[in-house]
């Protein structure tokens, strides 16, 4: 059960990371993460009426509260501020593939927090999907080079969305794991609400801390495509959770890694992206990555 959830979960993550680019040159990091957020609660409240929720909300235990507090308050604000960092400053098949590493670096998070231990199968995926980001790493063309931040240590330069979403998908699988052990206390439909409910007055804050609460007065202008990432984000989440309430953490992720290399495949067939030898390698890789995680 928890490979279709998981599946389906990929094909919303696809369409979501399509949307968020378009929005990220309207929206500031946390604007766009409070905006996207808020359109989805209705729809994942709406939920309660076909899925079951917790029979007394108020005897949940501090296991299905304190994963919560660490993703509000560390892990949701740095990764979505890296998030669309890298949404914005790079193409999609550049930076969205680098979305495969989140089940190696779950299946660090998963050893510690949960003792998930990944097959060999596993591992023969997690180093195909480390070298195929390196070469994403240090793919600089000259066009790109001059129009996106680089890093240089040494004599080496690496491309700084692509580092940018490194560490967004560090603390996403960091809360994937964090996910896992809040939902199993509770039901994947009530923990998707409050997860997102919570997140959703964190990013709010923070939007007016940051002065991009102004940004806010451009959501009328935006009302279907914030309307329809709504439903792609309740949807996709809640299926995630759904098969995290089933399946091992790592090998869902693997899946859902799936979502990450379709929005790449968009922004090269419909956006007409650049493609090099290195890109082009490092997705191949990618797709072989993913497929012997999933395996293992």
């Amino acid at each position: 059960m928890w490979l279709s959830f998981a599946v389906g979960s990929a094909l919303f993550l696809a369409m979501r990371r399509v949307y968020e680019k378009k929005l990220t040159a309207y929206f500031g990091n946390f604007s766009i993460s409070f905006v996207t957020l808020a359109f989805s609660l209705p729809f994942t409240l709406a939920l309660f009426l076909f899925l079951p929720i917790p029979m007394s909300i108020g005897d949940l235990p501090w296991r299905f509260w304190w994963p919560l507090i660490v993703i509000w308050v560390v892990l949701y604000p740095i990764q979505n501020y890296l998030l669309y960092r890298s949404l914005r400053e790079a193409e999609l098949s550049e930076v969205t593939p680098v979305g495969s590493l989140l089940p190696v670096f779950n299946a660090v998070s998963s050893f510690f927090i949960i003792q998930e231990v990944p097959t060999l199968s596993g591992g023969v995926g997690i180093i195909v999907t480390v070298f195929a980001t390196y070469l994403l790493l240090t793919d600089l063309p000259a066009e790109a080079s001059a129009q996106v931040g680089v890093r240089a240590e040494g004599k080496k330069k690496y491309n700084l969305p692509v580092l940018f979403m490194i560490g967004s998908v560090i603390c996403t699988a960091i809360g994937s794991t964090l996910d896992k052990v809040a939902v199993e206390v509770s039901t994947p439909v009530f923990y998707s609400f409050v997860n997102i409910f919570g997140a959703s007055i964190v990013f709010l804050i923070l939007a007016f801390a940051t002065g991009q609460h102004r940004e806010l007065k451009q959501v009328r202008r935006f009302l279907p495509t914030l309307t329809m990432l709504g439903v792609v984000l309740t949807l996709g989440f809640t299926a995630a959770m759904f098969a995290f309430s089933y399946g091992p953490t790592s090998y869902v992720l693997a899946l859902r890694s799936g979502g990450f290399l379709l929005a790449a495949l968009w922004g090269i067939v419909f956006l007409h992206e650049s493609l090099s030898r290195k890109k082009i390698t490092a997705l191949i890789l990618f797709v072989l990555g993913t497929f012997f995680l999933a395996v293992g």
